[in-house]
């Protein structure tokens, strides 16, 4: 009888081990929250597109708007956004206010001197927006 009684305490044990690595291990969604900044900024205070970045790339949001307007980057590059405003941004792809051109893109609000990071996987020219002040537009360009 204790035979019996140790196989299943050992069988619970395992299923739920097993349980706990598939809930941690199943998660394919790139979206992170942080309050760091990325070490690697691909940022451009000229004005011009950054330039391509594989680790990483910042776009930062200020009470003057986005910067860089526009942000090159390659496929597979973790793009960090950095609110130094004063107040909430949300973080969108175009068009307003459907946001369904780059469903990637679709970071959500990211309060003042918090950023959110996420990962671009789709080539091509991908317009954003802040939600909460949709005249506040950029362009990310994947390559």
């Amino acid at each position: 009888m204790s035979a019996k009684w140790i196989i299943t305490v050992v069988v619970v044990v395992l299923a739920a081990i097993g349980g706990a690595i598939a809930l941690s291990g199943g998660d394919s969604n790139n979206n992170s929250t942080t309050t760091g900044t990325s070490s690697q900024p691909a940022t451009s205070n000229s004005g011009q597109p950054a330039s391509d970045q594989s680790s990483g790339a910042t776009i930062t949001y200020s009470d003057n708007g986005f910067s860089p307007a526009t942000l090159t980057v390659k496929a597979g590059t973790k793009v960090t956004i950095k609110n130094t405003s004063s107040r909430d941004m949300q973080f969108d792809s175009d068009p307003h206010p459907a946001h369904t051109d780059d469903p990637e893109l679709n970071v959500g609000i990211v309060s003042p001197g918090q950023s959110m990071t996420f990962t671009v996987t789709t080539t091509g020219t991908h317009g954003y927006h802040n939600h909460l002040n949709p005249s506040d537009t950029g362009t990310i360009v994947v390559r």
